[in-house]
């Protein structure tokens, strides 16, 4: 039975090798079919770069401050140092905010194409004949696309055509350079990218609506950490311009950077003036109670230094410290709440306080940038205004609710202290009325001491890190281009082209055999 397979076998074989004139044509009919295909349509390279993050870290700014600090432990009240998260940069590079801004500024919304041989090539950068100039808020805005095709001579453009959903179609004839085309949606400007005037030829535009474009490249564009511990970011993305895709990877990078030191800047700027405002009072309180010291001592002829016993030293100096810090995280929440609660400061930033409605915090900042950005770009009385400054007015209401919790909460704690050092306290009636009271001074001017040590540090910390030149990633590997193209790939298209052929053979010899063969 094998061996009648076998002959079986070789027999079909060697009558479908007969039928030749069949799959050579096939064969040959698909090799070039695969061959247009890689010769025809524009080649895509993928497009690499990678950006280091970069701890932010903090500045010692004295031995005195960072001891006094770490004893009171309060060095988080205005906003301390949090630990960078890769995935949450990951995030801010894709958002629409950053991404878009690289957008526009290579102009990626901006498609320029024209027939050479049998590709439609794009042009771009220096390739490109002719440079659009737009008016203000004119990419950011376009809600519908706008095809141009535009023929150009050595005068000028001789025949413009704009076609879009927005407006009916346009044409004009004749325009000099640098040429100014009137479109319902906004004048267009059109400049030659060469001093000399440039050959006949024909060109296809294409300008995208911002969104659109952001979409597709927040699905085309790779951002990730390149290893799993690693905080270098790997980013790539497959263009079919060299000019195209390096200057979008480099211009977001660059507008990663720029968002992070407008952030910083803010930060900053809040900081230093919410310092500053409490440095004035500190400092005046601080001279009071100098003199009162000074008054006392004279007065009582006190001597010198404390009078605590080895006793009064391990045991009532701890509570001390704790009364200390709950009163200095009291007195800082009081500025806060006193900055929150002044009608001046209505429509201004917040503070941020570690630990007490950051997330609150946050959300009014955030509130308050939206009504300023509103503001400029709006009249009073817009409904997306009105909405912010309602949403301002209740974020308001809350973070003084959390603001005032967290002091009740404090205060509680300071109570329960208090009653402590109380008990304590009375293990100190040997000593003289005079000396307690004198006591009782110093601890004041230990507490506003610390706060305004704290308080010029962060001022001092504020002034150094207001460098124009900070980034929040470090550049490792500007955008380069890949060796081979991605697409289309030889080793992709030549075995589908070799598959293809083969099963249209097998079916185009199956159908003849079939039709010829007798008894079917």
């Amino acid at each position: 039975m094998k061996d009648d397979e076998d002959i079986h076998v070789g027999r079909l074989l060697s009558l479908y090798l007969t039928q030749w004139r069949i799959y050579v044509p096939i064969g040959l009919a698909c090799l070039v079919a695969a061959i247009c295909f890689l010769i025809v349509p524009p080649r895509e390279y993928t497009y690499t770069s990678r950006l280091q993050l970069k701890e932010e870290s903090s500045l010692d700014m004295g031995v005195q401050a960072s001891k006094a600090l770490k004893g009171l432990g309060f060095a988080s009240l205005l906003g301390g140092q949090s630990s960078l998260t890769v995935e949450d940069e990951i995030i801010l590079i894709l958002s629409r905010n950053i991404l878009s801004e690289a957008i526009l500024q290579t102009h990626y919304q901006v498609e320029m194409r024209q027939w050479r041989g049998l590709k439609h090539r794009l042009l771009y950068g220096t390739e490109a004949p002719v440079k659009m100039v737009f008016p203000p808020q004119f990419l950011d805005t376009l809600s519908r696309p706008i095809k141009l095709k535009i023929s150009l001579n050595e005068q000028g453009i001789s025949r413009l055509t704009a076609k879009s959903k927005l407006f009916d179609k346009a044409t004009h004839r004749n325009l000099s350079w640098p040429s100014r085309v009137s479109l319902p949606v906004g004048d267009i400007e059109i400049h030659p990218n060469k001093l000399s005037g440039l050959p006949q030829q024909t060109l296809s535009i294409t300008i995208t609506p911002l969104q659109k474009v952001y979409e597709s490249l927040y699905k085309d564009l790779v951002v990730a950490a390149e290893e799993s511990i690693s905080q270098i970011l790997l980013m790539h993305i497959d263009d079919e311009h060299p000019q195209r895709g390096k200057a979008l990877l480099n211009t977001l990078m660059e507008a990663y950077n720029s968002y992070s030191r407008a952030v910083r800047a803010r930060e900053t700027t809040l900081e230093a003036q919410f310092a500053t405002a409490q440095l004035d009072s500190i400092i005046a309180e601080l001279s009071q109670l100098e003199y009162q010291i000074e008054h006392y001592k004279r007065t009582h002829q006190l001597p010198d230094p404390v009078l605590w016993t080895e006793k009064m030293v391990g045991d009532y100096s701890l509570l001390e410290q704790t009364i200390i810090e709950t009163e200095t995280r009291l007195s800082m929440l009081d500025y806060v709440i006193a900055y929150l609660n002044n009608p001046q400061n209505e429509h201004a930033s917040v503070p941020a306080i570690e630990g007490v409605g950051r997330e609150a915090v946050a959300l009014y900042n955030e509130l308050v940038l939206e009504r300023q950005r509103l503001l400029l770009a709006s009249k009073p009385g817009n409904p997306a205004l009105v909405l912010v400054e309602s949403q301002l007015a209740e974020q308001r209401k809350m973070l003084a609710e959390a603001l005032t919790a967290a002091r009740r909460s404090l205060a509680a704690a300071l109570s329960e202290t208090q009653g402590r050092q109380h008990n304590l306290y009375g293990q100190l009636d040997h000593l003289p009325t005079y000396e307690r009271e004198y006591i009782a001074l110093k601890r004041c001017q230990q507490l506003k001491e610390a706060i305004y040590l704290f308080l010029m540090q962060r001022l001092q910390e504020t002034e150094l890190s207001r460098s124009p030149y900070a980034e929040a990633g470090r550049v490792v590997d500007a955008a380069y281009q890949s060796a081979k193209p991605v697409y289309p790939r030889l080793v992709i298209v030549l075995p589908i082209a070799l598959l293809a052929a083969f099963m249209l053979s097998l079916i185009a010899i199956a159908w003849r055999l079939r039709h010829t063969t007798p008894n079917g």
